[in-house]
């Protein structure tokens, strides 16, 4: 959209005394996202699922922190969890605060109205018996699901890197996949192991289809990968495990075997060191080693022989 068209757009939207909520999505809202926010998708699905269908017709300026709250208190009590909610809340908050910039409405309905709070982390990773027991199930599957799902617990690669990864970015003989634009605005190059090598390999390739994975729809990739996911789990008595928990697993099993978290980090492809140390849980069997490193190391057996008997003057 041009300067000048948003111009215009912008002196009718203030020349307005009643904007109502659809149109100022419509109008503004998601042409600007379009332009400036990589999962601008979510923040349509959002809108088009939680927040039109209450806002829709309403004059923003009309639009109160009370109805915002009992709102959200709403969608709480229809199951979504405590994280959900605060996402949702934040399209709404981002939409209100583009209103006020755009002199649309004069103060956001959304301002001073807070998310709910999260409980921490949950942390949850495949044993050795679970992880092998998940691929032996895998490999048993004709499915290219099941393949999708080895190359996540092989290289810790987020879903969407793998299920959006194009042939052209696979690069064999270097034994890197490479993301363009990662979650981070960089590229990423995912390293692959001799066994994810070997899957690449006997991956089907359509004639003029760029994707490792296509999906059913012509030109595009999986959509998604649930539905598989959960029956295996539920199958396998995992059913509290996340498709993300394959990248906690593929994390702890790198520091649980002695490789240093700049390794992990630099595998994971997080730019923050921070962000590593919630995927490198270190099992008990590690610390007790850790802890005993020290003992050998200060020779404490040795050093209780040689101490020098009581009364004996220390030099």
């Amino acid at each position: 959209m041009s300067r000048k068209k948003l111009q215009q757009r912008s002196s009718r939207v203030k020349k307005s005394t009643s904007v109502r909520c659809g149109d100022f999505v419509r109008t503004v809202y998601i042409p600007h996202i379009r332009l400036r926010k990589r999962s601008w998708e979510v923040d349509e699905r959002i809108l088009s699922q939680h927040i039109l269908p209450v806002f829709a017709a309403r004059s923003l300026r009309n639009i109160s922190r009370k109805e915002v709250e009992k709102w959200l208190q709403h969608l709480a009590g229809q199951g979504l969890a405590p994280a959900t909610c605060n996402r949702i809340l934040s399209v709404f908050k981002s939409l209100c605060s583009l209103a006020v910039s755009w002199e649309a409405i004069s103060r956001s309905p959304c301002r001073d109205v807070s998310g709910f709070p999260l409980r921490q982390l949950r942390e949850r990773y495949l044993s050795h018996e679970e992880a092998q027991e998940l691929l032996r199930a895998l490999q048993c599957s004709p499915r290219p699901e099941a393949r999708a799902v080895q190359l996540l617990l092989l290289t810790g690669a987020r879903k969407s890197e793998i299920l959006r990864a194009r042939w052209e970015h696979v690069h064999l003989e270097q034994r890197i996949l490479t993301v363009p634009l990662s979650k981070s605005n960089r590229p990423r190059y995912i390293a692959l192991s001799e066994d994810a090598i070997g899957i690449l390999r006997e991956l089907p390739r359509r004639p003029e289809c760029p994707w490792l994975f296509p999906g059913r729809t012509p030109g595009h990739p999986i959509s998604d990968i649930y539905a598989f996911w959960d029956r295996l789990r539920r199958q396998l008595g995992l059913a509290d495990v996340r498709i993300h928990d394959l990248r906690h697993t593929f994390a702890s099993i790198l520091v649980n075997t002695g490789h240093s978290l700049y390794a992990v980090q630099r595998l994971l492809g997080h730019s923050d060191p921070r962000i590593t140390m919630r995927y490198a849980h270190l099992e008990q069997g590690a610390l007790l080693a850790a802890t005993d490193a020290v003992s050998g190391f200060l020779d404490i057996a040795t050093a209780g022989a040689d101490a020098p008997e009581q009364g004996e003057k220390l030099a």
